[in-house]
């Protein structure tokens, strides 16, 4: 890209990033209350999403709403509507860890880091999909696990780090061979979960051959190995992470055309990281790309939605959700094209 079409690039995201930011804003309410917290917990990533794109007021008005209200002595999520079942609960948590230290609330945040590292299994590394209290589940994913690890880099703890990346490892260690447009990010104990039954099924096997898979998950993955490559200086972490991405590369079309699904917002997420720690990597094309992807995505009025495929008619909880996470993710694109722009 020559610097011209860079900065007309640029441009565009930051437009597309602060429409979505003002969404944002509109719901959430003066005393930090964001849209449908008394029903359900769609709020965990919005101080993260504030923060990082400069609404650090608004930001902290969140993080001093839930202090109030809606954590635990232990640092985690209150019992009710912060809480919910439980259920892939260190998912939103290691997300408010991160907005709680982006907005200076270290003690917040570094409590909510305390609960997961209670969570985290200390023989694999993983973090579960049940609640802590529920022992009866031993089955860990790599999207919990690997936020954890991100959350854990950014606050520097690196013990929690280390063994999120142990897990990681293990689990791309132990893909079958064959299988190569297939993903398995669940793992039962220290076993690679390859048969799973029910609802976890479409969580816990990717095939990116096919279309409205859970295309997201390599690109998490990216982030959390991306960052860690930088924390520990070392170079396994980055070849690990490109070769995750390398199933959305080589996958189905479907991923980034159909306009049903939002599954591979995370592709451009990890794009956008590894572009950053790995500047001759050949990323600016995927990172652009993505950032285009999100501009055709998004709602006139600024907001994002779930897959249609998945909540045909999404209420604000849902979009407060996809909006603050596509915000965070925009603002990355953002970051790294902005790093490509410095670097010349």
């Amino acid at each position: 890209m020559t610097n011209n079409e860079l900065d007309a690039a640029i441009s565009r995201v930051r437009v597309s990033r602060d429409k979505g930011v003002q969404w944002l804003l509109a719901h959430i309410a003066a005393d930090g209350e964001p849209v449908g917290a008394k029903e359900r917990n769609g709020w965990g990533r919005v101080p993260w999403a504030l923060a990082v794109a400069g609404e650090g007021e608004a930001a902290a008005r969140v993080i001093a709403w839930a202090e109030s209200s809606q954590l635990a002595h232990d640092g985690g999520f209150a019992p009710g509507p912060a809480f919910g079942s439980g259920r892939f609960g260190a998912y939103p948590l290691a997300h408010f860890a991160i907005g709680a230290w982006l907005t200076e609330r270290f003690g917040t945040s570094l409590a909510a880091m305390d609960a997961l590292r209670r969570m985290q299994d200390p023989a694999t590394g993983g973090l579960p999909i049940g609640p802590v209290a529920d022992r009866a589940t031993d089955v860990y994913d790599l999207l919990s696990t690997a936020q954890v690890g991100l959350a854990a880099v950014i606050t520097g703890q690196d013990d929690v780090a280390d063994l999120a990346y142990r897990w990681v490892v293990d689990l791309i260690a132990q893909q079958p061979i064959g299988a190569e447009q297939c993903f398995y990010s669940f793992r039962r104990g220290p076993a690679l979960v390859t048969e799973p039954a029910g609802q976890l099924a479409w969580l816990a096997l990717t095939d990116f051959s096919k279309p409205r898979q859970s295309f997201y998950t390599p690109g998490m993955a990216a982030v959390f190995l991306s960052s860690y490559a930088q924390r520990r200086k070392q170079q396994e972490p980055l070849r690990l992470a490109t070769r995750l991405l390398q199933f959305n590369v080589d996958g189905c079309a479907e991923q980034f055309q159909d306009p049903g699904s939002v599954q591979v917002c995370k592709f451009g997420w990890g794009a956008a990281t590894m572009l950053v720690a790995d500047p001759e990597g050949g990323w600016l094309r995927h990172v652009h790309a993505m950032g285009e992807w999100f501009i055709g995505n998004q709602h006139q009025d600024g907001a994002w939605a779930p897959s249609s495929f998945l909540s045909e008619q999404p209420g604000n909880i849902d979009k407060l959700v996809k909006t603050a996470e596509h915000v965070m993710e925009v603002n990355a694109i953002l970051t790294a094209l902005g790093t490509v722009r410095g670097r010349g």
